[in-house]
């Protein structure tokens, strides 16, 4: 099977999880899980997973975390369009499309987990549409800003999903994509036990380099690139991989428990500043008419 990315047929395999295989493009440094599940089979994991009352407890029990991480995206999308249409892709239950609704962008969201879809439209009074992408009836050339926060990787064709972005966006359109960093730290030092690849719902797995080539291909101009993590993700993570009952064991297991949270918080933008974050963070701008 021919690399999303970059086209290249020569791959290896970089990990086993769960009865899937990571293969990793020689190429471009992409990886996609193998084998790839069924659409139904994808929608049935996107069901039993995202379920609207789960979305907005898990939002709740982490209100301030998540309105912090919100405004921050905004402001970093108001350096390029500070108003105007947003649209959400992948929107959940829409409390990213509320925030941006109260710093005075018009927004509009599309969502395929329908229970999520209705919990906005009904609770926050949002306009989502359960409809893929491209079904969406968005007309060209009229929105100023696109956002996929987590949604590229579990999608079949990456391709035709930024194709359906740009479509819809205005020349020199905003679109922000937020997907798990496959070159991170995090990944490098847990492999099979990164928390982030949860195959089959992750389809593929990108690096700074294979997603800014993707963009490009797919016609849009990387404008800034960033990579971070929560440190209570990194952390949590870490401590997850030390499974033992032994008493040296949870000795240890504790010591790197307190180690990582006094020091994860000091030393994270050093790996940040190496494209070495757990979360790659891209604005990009739609080329051309």
């Amino acid at each position: 099977m021919a690399c999303v990315v970059c086209g290249g047929e020569s791959s290896s395999v970089w990990g086993r999880l769960g009865g899937f295989e990571i293969l990793l493009c020689r190429s471009c440094g992409v990886g996609r899980t193998s084998p790839a599940p069924s659409a139904a089979q994808l929608e049935e994991n996107n069901l039993a997973t995202y379920a609207a009352e789960e979305r907005a407890a898990a939002y709740l029990s982490r209100q301030r975390e998540f309105d912090a991480r919100y405004a921050a995206a905004l402001a970093r999308i108001r350096r390029f369009k500070s108003s105007g249409s947003l649209l959400d892709v992948g929107c959940n239950i829409g409390m990213f499309m509320k925030a941006a609704k109260d710093r005075g962008y018009s927004v509009a969201g599309v969502e395929l987990n329908p229970s999520c879809a209705a919990y906005g439209r009904d609770k926050l009074g949002l306009d989502i549409r359960p409809v893929p992408l491209e079904r969406a009836g968005f007309a060209p050339d009229t929105l100023d800003v696109v956002t996929m926060f987590d949604v590229l990787e579990h999608v079949q064709d990456p391709r035709a999903f930024l194709g359906a972005a740009r479509f819809a966006l205005k020349p020199g359109g905003l679109l922000v994509v937020q997907s798990p960093n496959f070159g991170s730290l995090m990944a490098w030092l847990m492999k099979e036990n990164w928390s982030w690849l949860t195959p089959p719902d992750h389809l593929y797995h990108f690096t700074p380099g294979s997603l800014s080539r993707l963009l490009g291909d797919s016609g849009f101009e990387v404008a800034e690139l960033r990579t971070w993590e929560p440190a209570a993700d990194f952390v949590g993570n870490i401590y997850s991989g030390f499974r033992t009952r032994s008493l040296p064991g949870r000795l240890l297991r504790r010591f790197t428990w307190l180690a990582a949270r006094a020091l994860v918080p000091l030393l994270q933008r050093v790996w940040w500043g190496l494209g070495r974050g757990g979360l790659i963070e891209v604005y990009a701008l739609k080329k051309g008419g």
